[in-house]
């Protein structure tokens, strides 16, 4: 699966994607795309739970991610000045691990653990660092009147950088997000059909 197509995905789902000019479409992808590719090359071969001991940050499991509206956690970071730590909630990542079929290969409950892991572990980086790939990239027109073009940063392009950093770390087939399509459509919350449009229409604008 083409990691460009799946970034692309994930830019389609931020609140001002309709006010990403259709050139500068590949300008996001691909700098979040590099910026968690080399966040990830310092770690290369080390394991994420080691990762996790050596920075001092605390992982906490829960049982159930469910919240308000519908929406199901699997993991979130906790980040302040007396230090950063992860909950995961260990239900629903056992339910992505069962529901994430690729190529006939599944994810393993440990695996899909790592992968969030992984993800938590790139955004508490950006953390540390001052500053998000978001706040790095050139802003987009949130509107214009009479004159005033207020700006906005695109915030989607740190979750395609910690996908990137994630599949980089963990040595992943394709970008993670990938799984949670895999999750929708087989708990029936996405047809196949339409994902594979929405793939089609997102390689169309590259």
């Amino acid at each position: 699966m083409d990691d460009r197509i799946l970034a692309l995905c994930e830019l389609s789902e931020d609140l001002l994607f309709a006010r990403i000019p259709q050139d500068r479409m590949a300008y996001y992808i691909d700098a979040s795309l590099e910026a968690g590719r080399n966040a990830a090359v310092p770690f290369r071969g080390q394991s994420i739970r080691a990762l996790y001991a050596s920075e001092h940050i605390a992982i906490t499991e829960k049982g159930n991610g469910k919240q308000g509206c519908g929406v199901i956690l699997r993991g979130q970071a906790v980040m302040g000045k007396a230090g950063c730590a992860v909950e995961v909630y260990r239900d629903s990542i056992r339910e992505l691990a069962a529901h994430s079929t690729w190529q006939g290969v599944a994810l393993t409950t440990e695996q899909a653990l790592e992968v969030h892991l992984a993800h938590e572990f790139f955004h508490i980086l950006e953390y540390r660092s001052g500053s998000t790939v978001a706040d790095r990239l050139a802003p987009v027109e949130r509107f214009s009147l009479l004159g005033w073009k207020p700006t906005a940063h695109i915030t989607r392009c740190c979750e395609i950088a910690a996908h990137a950093f994630a599949k980089e770390l963990l040595g992943l087939a394709a970008l993670p997000n990938l799984f949670d399509y895999l999750y929708l459509i087989e708990t029936g919350k996405l047809t196949q059909a339409a994902f594979e449009e929405k793939l089609t229409r997102m390689e169309a604008m590259l």
